[in-house]
């Protein structure tokens, strides 16, 4: 959702391990046949396509134009149309969807106060928004040593202006609280596995869209081997069973937003 190619590298392999998150974000949306559902930052169309075989008419608002063929080939007879957009940028008429819905796509929006202003323009009246953001620990702990030493190399600090903490209820409360959402929240739990703590690394991180933008980055300054044993001393440390598999706890925030005056599905 920032200026990340999202179509880089392999991000089916994440896609995978947030489907179960989808299947969550999908059932809290409570949708009925017919309503008009968009799915922004839908990646390889998740949601989408669990929002479609439910009935509803959907579109998969995605800037990477290699997932965006990937969502079309997945659709087979389903309704669902994959366009060009970003969550500051949604390419549909005011007051035209029913539902939204982003998977861990939003909180990469480089303009959060942008993007909730879009996101109440696209929505009807009785319009709702979900979303999913990551909780701090667990796989957090594993970004944070590449994120850490990309700051160190960059010079960039800690915040950035105009950013939001995602995973705060208080956080989204004010950001689409001035558009007339009131918004609630539940905490659920996601489980990353992978074989091996090298097969995370390569699969979950070096393939990663992210992976795959800062690498160059990293090896430029000499620092890619550092980060890497850091990471895998970390999986393998935390993580790892017996066997030498991967378990990776991870929790995340589903927030509801529903305009004032209307009432939550339950």
């Amino acid at each position: 959702m920032s200026q990340i190619d999202w179509g880089q590298g392999t991000y089916e392999s994440t896609a995978k391990d947030l489907a179960p998150a989808a299947r969550e974000l999908v059932a809290a949306a409570q949708l009925q046949p017919g309503e008009r559902v968009v799915d922004v930052g839908a990646g390889t169309g998740n949601a989408a396509l669990l929002a479609a075989d439910l009935g509803a008419q959907v579109t998969a608002v995605e800037p990477a134009a290699r997932l965006r063929e990937v969502i079309q080939a997945a659709a087979g007879d389903r309704d669902i149309t994959a366009v060009d957009g970003t969550a500051a940028a949604i390419p549909l008429p005011d007051a035209s969807a029913d539902v939204l819905l982003s998977n861990f796509a939003v909180i990469f929006a480089p303009d959060p106060q942008a993007a909730a202003a879009e996101f109440a323009r696209v929505a009807t009246p009785a319009g709702r928004v979900l979303l999913t953001s990551w909780l701090p620990g667990g796989v957090d702990e594993v970004v944070g040593i590449l994120a850490r030493t990309m700051r160190e190399i960059t010079g960039s600090g800690e915040a950035m202006e105009g950013r939001i903490d995602w995973h705060d209820p208080k956080a989204l409360s004010e950001l689409f609280g001035p558009f007339g959402f009131e918004v609630s929240s539940t905490v659920h739990d996601l489980t990353f596995r992978a074989a091996s703590a090298e097969e995370y690394w390569t699969t979950r991180i070096a393939q990663h869209p992210l992976g795959v933008a800062t690498f160059p980055l990293l090896e430029k300054a000499g620092r890619l081997d550092e980060v890497r044993a850091l990471a895998l001393e970390k999986i393998a440390t935390k993580w790892t069973r017996p066997d030498g598999a991967v378990e990776l706890p991870a929790r995340y925030l589903l927030a509801v937003a529903t305009r004032r005056g209307t009432t939550a599905r339950s």
